[in-house]
């Protein structure tokens, strides 16, 4: 998956470490925020530029205007066939997978903060966010994504997995 991720997004790589920053600069501010340590914070802010990486550069490096596909292009959302998938299947796609693990950070650190209200605003958010991502792939052809509801529905299986590990963590960093 590795391979497909460097071969597939030259962005990727660099955006993530444009990511690395805000995440070093701002990781004690967000977790005094969340009451958490300043490693939930790190963990959650470096997810989420992660998220945005992967989810809003675009798929080349080229500006759109030199895209031949850019043209013709037209706003599509691909909404048959949302369903949760079943255990047996989470898994078995690539995009699928990369959807789950990207969300699954946000959920570990929205289940580590220091208070039920705050991990809630955060699970909150969180859950919101590949919604948001969803419509604007939609919104912005430019980037070269397609608007997929799947995705959404694979990066809030994601979250939650991501918060069960942080609950069932919780108990084990508390007395570390």
């Amino acid at each position: 998956m590795i391979r497909t991720v460097l071969n597939g997004l030259p962005m990727f790589w660099p955006g993530l470490l444009a990511s690395l920053v805000p995440a070093a600069l701002l990781n004690r501010p967000v977790g005094r925020l969340l009451r958490t340590h300043w490693a939930v914070g790190f963990v959650l802010l470096l997810a989420l530029g992660g998220v945005a990486t992967l989810t809003l550069l675009p798929e080349h490096p080229r500006p759109f205007w030199q895209d031949p596909s850019w043209a013709g292009v037209v706003h599509h959302c691909a909404l048959d066939g949302l369903r949760l998938r079943p255990p047996g299947e989470w898994f078995t796609s690539r995009q699928a997978d990369l959807a789950v693990l990207m969300f699954a950070p946000i959920g570990l650190a929205a289940a580590l903060t220091g208070s039920r209200r705050r991990a809630g605003a955060v699970l909150l958010g969180g859950a919101f966010l590949p919604f948001a991502l969803e419509a604007a792939q939609y919104a912005v052809p430019a980037l070269g994504r397609a608007c997929d509801g799947q995705d959404a529905l694979d990066s809030v299986l994601g979250l939650a997995l991501g918060a069960l590990l942080g609950l069932l963590a919780r108990p084990a960093l508390r007395h570390a």
